[in-house]
């Protein structure tokens, strides 16, 4: 008798440790993102999806099934237990309820399983659909109290960041890490500003504007690593223009920077975030700003690459920057312009 009363025991144990998993796995994605993912094909999503559907109701039927399963648990060790019963229920209650209702919900071990769920929605949805009329009447009831399908409300940035860095391998299946990283970047973007990402001064490779541009002078400058250069008249203090490397490369003949220089400049301030600065570039069409401090002095460059390296993690590359060669890139840029040609005739 006693053996019958023992595996009793352990499999309500085990249907109640089940009850929790599957209240986790149900509870594993949104209805919303459930309904996206059952458009896309996914068998699982499409299965969980019309339960899920019932939503306050399905709560109540699997909360009232586990607190069934806790409520047998302690009468079985009651009568397990005879006299004894009701102070072994209490010392054995009170742990297996913080276990199984408070540590168990919330662990890593094991994870949410959307593929668990899917296979006890057929048999919960036909549960749900001949209890309905009293679930229903439930609900109206519950419902004035409690909102009948939970959401994640978000209340800051740092929470949606914290969300991100702790739940990446929840989101394996439909986010890669990369973009994972990209996100957050780009939350933590605006925060970010423009002293701490520019090309300071003493770095910084100007040009004179009455330099004449040789091929000896073009290398050095495609030797740089850079493919535009602010151009300054007297000192770099006061810049006059910009030279695009791609300019350089087409002078056929010689010529002073200021006869190809680009003269429109463009300044910002060293504390203005990248935001402002991406802003800035795409509504000016620019790709090179001149950084200056609340006195208005030159302190350093910075390029639209350096600004979105900040969102995407690693640094973007220039056409003008793929070839060691300026002739090839000027030859590659040709053949593109001859294939585009090509393309607009039938």
């Amino acid at each position: 008798m006693i053996t019958i009363e023992i595996v009793t025991f352990l499999i309500l144990i085990f249907l109640t440790v089940y009850g929790i998993l599957l209240i986790r796995s149900f509870e594993y994605m949104s209805i919303q993102e459930l309904k996206r993912q059952s458009r896309k094909g996914n068998a699982d999503a499409a299965k969980v999806y019309p339960v899920r559907a019932y939503g306050m109701q399905l709560w109540m039927l699997l909360w009232f099934v586990l607190g069934f399963l806790t409520t047998s648990i302690i009468l079985l060790i009651k009568d397990i237990f005879g006299g004894w019963g009701a102070w072994v229920a209490l010392l054995v209650n009170v742990p297996l309820i913080v276990v199984l209702h408070a540590i168990l919900p919330w662990s890593k071990r094991p994870k949410p399983s959307l593929h668990m769920a899917a296979i006890a929605s057929p048999y919960l949805e036909v549960v749900l659909r001949k209890s309905y009329p009293i679930l229903r009447r439930l609900e109206k009831w519950v419902g004035r109290w409690i909102q009948p399908e939970p959401f994640m409300l978000i209340q800051s940035k740092d929470e949606l960041l914290e969300i991100l860095r702790h739940n990446v391998d929840e989101f394996k299946d439909e986010v890669t890490k990369h973009e994972l990283k990209i996100a957050e970047r780009a939350l933590l973007f605006g925060e970010e500003i423009v002293s701490d990402h520019m090309t300071p001064l003493n770095t910084v490779k100007f040009i004179g504007s009455e330099e004449v541009l040789t091929p000896v002078v073009i290398g050095e400058l495609h030797d740089t690593g850079h493919s535009r250069f602010p151009v300054y008249e007297g000192s770099n203090q006061n810049i006059v223009g910009t030279l695009y490397l791609r300019d350089a490369v087409r002078v056929k003949n010689p010529k002073p920077v200021h006869q190809v220089m680009r003269e429109d400049v463009k300044f910002i301030n060293d504390q203005q975030s990248l935001d402002y600065a991406l802003n800035g570039f795409i509504r000016t069409r620019h790709h090179l700003f001149v950084v200056v401090n609340e006195f208005e002095d030159v302190v350093g460059v910075i390029s639209i690459e350096d600004v979105i390296k900040q969102i995407i993690g690693h640094p973007i590359r220039d056409e003008d920057d793929q070839f060691d060669d300026l002739r090839v890139v000027a030859q590659a840029k040709a053949k593109k312009k001859h294939k585009s040609h090509s393309n607009n005739h039938v």
